[in-house]
């Protein structure tokens, strides 16, 4: 009688575990493979509430979709400091194809871009742009390899993003939320993003960006026009400024516009 008790219990301890596993993994499995991301929600739960965490605000899974994706874009944060390459290739024709390379280092409101074209005759492009951190108004600095003269100008709050050529998640914010026509969670060389492409425009593009979730930098985009990238760009990963570097932000003629912090 004893045996069969014990029996009967470990048929309940497996009956148990059964329905559990179930629960953790089939609701899952039933549900699609659309990728999740997890967000905050804007509104703190009511202190000692059902799920308050540490630090307010309770957290809610989102799923990726053209009516999410702008969002859950908008509540990435770039870096404040970081240094990496972008390259940038161009169709400017039949069987041909111009390129550039930019080496960039932000540190705080500044910003060094050192920009190498395969078809520029004035040879390395060097600017420097500050912009302010609560006006978004900065100052551009600019100048060649062949020429020590520097020209300076206004720019706005996207003025260090246009000195790099290249289109940044802002732009995906500024999106017609009916131009976003597929949204996704991917992996790109490695790197967690959200994926977003377009429709085809009036004239006959469409675009495709890669946002990294890791640290809310574009690090890809492609522009499609009659199945044809007729322009590509692509990023390797941030990294941290090397004190080394410092001099980046000096110009020619010695002046020192900002003195690196020190990592």
């Amino acid at each position: 009688m004893e045996r069969k008790n014990k029996l009967v219990l470990f048929l309940l301890i497996v009956l148990v575990m059964t329905v559990a596993l179930i629960s953790s993994f089939g609701l899952n499995f039933f549900a699609g493979s659309g990728a999740e991301i997890v967000l905050p929600t804007p509104a703190a739960s009511e202190p000692g509430g059902e799920g308050d965490l540490e630090g307010g605000g309770l957290v809610l899974p989102v799923r990726t979709t053209p009516e999410t994706v702008q969002s859950i874009i908008a509540t990435l944060t770039r870096p404040e400091n970081y240094a990496r390459t972008v390259t940038v290739e161009m169709a400017t024709g039949a069987d041909q194809a111009g390129s550039f390379t930019a080496s960039v280092l932000v540190d705080g409101a500044w910003t060094s871009v050192e920009l190498t074209q395969s078809f520029q005759p004035m040879g390395t492009q060097y600017t420097i742009v500050y912009t302010d951190p609560e006006s978004g108004e900065g100052t551009l600095y600019r100048w060649y390899a062949a020429s020590t003269e520097v020209k300076t100008w206004p720019v706005g709050e996207r003025g260090a993003d246009l000195a790099q050529h290249i289109p940044t998640y802002e732009d995906v914010l500024a999106l017609d939320r009916d131009a976003i026509v597929d949204a996704n969670y991917v992996t790109r060389d490695g790197v967690p993003c959200v994926y977003v492409e377009t429709a085809v425009d009036d004239l006959g593009y469409l675009e495709r960006y890669w946002v990294s979730t890791d640290n809310g930098l574009l690090i890809a985009s492609e522009t499609v026009k009659d199945d044809v990238v007729v322009m590509r760009m692509r990023s390797t990963e941030a990294e941290v400024l090397q004190a080394a570097e410092k001099d980046r932000f000096t110009l020619p003629d010695g002046t020192v516009l900002y003195e690196q912090t020190t990592p």
